[in-house]
């Protein structure tokens, strides 16, 4: 149960329950006055005359009377003694009654029956109308009267004070314990989380009776616990996967500078080799630590409000141009296809879409083979660009294609350069910060392709 429900019993519990009482304690009042034994249509009875006093009327007194709780015995009849309808065994249902006798009857010590009698006038005569309720003892003795009077009011308002009172304690007990059993769960597993357990699992409730806003923050605990892990793995894979990376041209540089320094290489084409080589891995360290800066950057930046309108169509062709001799260099085929209508804008940073869509096409030409095509086409699909880069490369396995954006991961034993597993993570984390929907497509040694789809705000006279 939620706490704001434990709150509105309460609000109810200190409202409603009040006001019920006041509403039966009236209807209590109206009930045990003298005035509820005369019948609902006294008023109508006070206006008649004795001698108007239809048939049809007493049937309709006899009736009432009929109607009455069978442990009540009434009579009506005039203070001249002329009786209209009874239900009292001694009063006779018309006729005349003997009022010494029914006094004298009443004050006698009757052992069997408690009697009520009360008056009112009767039309404009001198007359009054007289009403007799007659209460058997055994019914008092049962609680509905006692010692031949009515209950006291105060002592049911007592009664009912107690029965509140003992009621709204026990609701804010149970609702007070629930409260604390909550934050006592939340502690504990707040606790754990605290002295560095975040292995295991936290325990969240799951029964409505004890799940409210309090345990719900245990939820918020959990995604927290686990991200927290997530992201310890991916810090201790980015620690081993950095080190390895920087180890392997660090190893190779110490141990030609060594072998130089140590003589082994006095032979000055041997010697320029050697530097060569020592020059290959400090610019591959460069471009490591570049890499590394930019991904960082990437992350703490908030890069979005840098985002401007672009033509998309010119950069892609600013971009083929710069692609195109890169290309050549390394002997690929470099097919290119935008069929962009010119004034279709998008949001984006140049020079970080730039450096995405360069990555990509340096993996496509990393593992292709000379000889082999490196395409980019794009076109508009369903109101959206998308862009598609192919190569004819070694291609990736599932598991690959489903990590390749992971920091720091590479490939399988099919890739056969190395590389330190940050070229793609830039990717992504570009074209998340674009807004942009990035997927891969590949399979062994046929190739791989990768789509990005990208929002377009399209000027209505441009696309059909």
């Amino acid at each position: 149960m939620k706490i704001r429900s434990y709150f509105t019993i309460v609000i109810l519990a200190l409202t409603a329950v009040p006001l019920l009482f006041l509403s039966g304690f009236a209807v209590y009042l109206y009930i045990m006055s003298p005035e509820r034994a005369i019948m609902k249509n006294l008023e109508k009875v006070q206006g008649y005359n004795q001698e108007t006093l239809s048939k049809s009327d007493k049937t309709t007194i006899a009736r009432f009377l009929r109607e009455r709780p069978p442990d009540l015995s009434e009579a009506f009849f005039f203070s001249d003694g002329q009786t209209i309808s009874s239900t009292i065994p001694s009063i006779p249902n018309e006729g005349f009654l003997d009022l010494n006798k029914l006094t004298l009857s009443m004050m006698g010590g009757n052992e069997k029956y408690f009697y009520q009698i009360s008056s009112l006038p009767f039309g404009d005569s001198d007359k009054k109308l007289m009403h007799i309720v007659r209460f058997p003892k055994d019914v008092a003795a049962k609680g509905a009267l006692k010692n031949g009077t009515l209950p006291r009011p105060r002592d049911f308002v007592a009664l009912f004070a107690v029965i509140f009172e003992a009621i709204f304690a026990a609701l804010s007990i149970f609702m007070l314990s629930r409260i604390a059993q909550s934050v006592k769960l939340v502690e504990s597993e707040a606790k754990k989380l605290d002295s560095g357990d975040i292995e295991n699992a936290i325990s969240i409730p799951l029964d409505k009776g004890h799940s409210n806003e309090i345990t719900s923050l245990l939820v918020h605990l959990e995604s927290f616990r686990k991200t927290f892990l997530q992201r310890k793995k991916q810090r201790d894979s980015f620690v081993m996967g950095l080190s390895h990376d920087l180890k392997t041209p660090l190893a190779v540089i110490k141990g030609y500078t060594e072998g130089i320094a140590d003589g082994l290489f006095e032979d000055p084409k041997k010697k320029a080799e050697c530097l060569e080589l020592i020059l290959q891995k400090t610019a591959q360290l460069e471009m490591m630590v570049d890499d590394l800066v930019s991904y960082v950057k990437m992350n703490e930046t908030d890069w979005t409000k840098d985002l401007a309108d672009a033509d998309l169509r010119l950069f892609l062709e600013g971009f083929s141009k710069y692609i195109k001799p890169t290309c050549e260099i390394f002997k690929r085929d470099f097919e290119c296809s935008i069929d962009i209508p010119p004034g279709v804008s998008v949001k984006l940073d140049e020079q970080m879409a730039s450096r995405a869509l360069g990555n990509i096409f340096a993996n496509s030409v990393r593992y292709s083979n000379p000889g082999t095509s490196v395409s980019l086409d794009a076109k508009i699909v369903q109101g959206q660009a998308r862009i598609t880069i192919s190569d004819q490369g070694v291609g990736m396995s599932e598991e690959d294609t489903k990590r390749a954006f992971e920091l720091f991961y590479r490939g399988t034993k099919s890739r056969r350069e190395q590389g330190h597993g940050i070229g793609l993570s830039v990717v992504k984390t570009v074209a998340d910060i674009h807004g942009w929907d990035i997927k891969i497509e590949s399979e062994l040694q046929k190739g791989s392709r990768f789509i990005i789809t990208i929002p377009i705000a399209v000027k209505p006279d441009l696309i059909s």
